[in-house]
């Protein structure tokens, strides 16, 4: 593996140095994702920042071999256990749904799903649950890198 350097950057940066290496080397993020064996939309939801899954790095590991790329992503904040859970038992209490909540909150379903999995950090979506729901629980613990 040519990721010999275990420098880590902003998940920001490092989707500008993305974009910079496929332009030097004339190749698209379709071809990434066929030559690492992960779907486009993985790759982009990666570098975008949007979903992080466990298995970011890895992921990130296989780009930066391919386009020659020497950092690495730090990981996201994402919201944690806690306030995930936290939400799901106001949610049951209320015997309010995912969709219903959607309707409460403004935001669609999968906006809502991938926060309330702890996928992706969205600020507006947070601040709209902790409202409607009187959530009081930190959605990124004290104790957090």
């Amino acid at each position: 593996m040519s990721v010999t350097n275990e420098t880590f950057v902003g998940l920001q940066e490092w989707g500008i140095e993305v974009r910079k290496a496929c332009l030097d080397k004339s190749v698209n993020l379709h071809t990434v994702s066929e030559a690492i064996g992960h779907s486009y939309s993985a790759i982009t939801s990666l570098i975008s920042g949007r979903v992080v899954k466990t298995n970011y790095l890895e992921v990130a590991k296989k780009i930066n071999e391919y386009l020659g790329i020497s950092v690495l992503p730090e990981k996201p904040k994402l919201p944690s256990a806690e306030w995930c859970a936290a939400v799901r038992a106001k949610l049951y209490i209320l015997k309010m749904s995912i969709g219903q909540l959607s309707e409460e909150t403004g935001f669609s379903r999968d906006r809502l799903s991938l926060v309330l999995n702890g996928h992706t950090m969205d600020d507006p979506v947070i601040e709209r649950i902790n409202e409607v729901l009187k959530i009081e629980v930190p959605v990124i613990p004290s104790s957090s890198e």
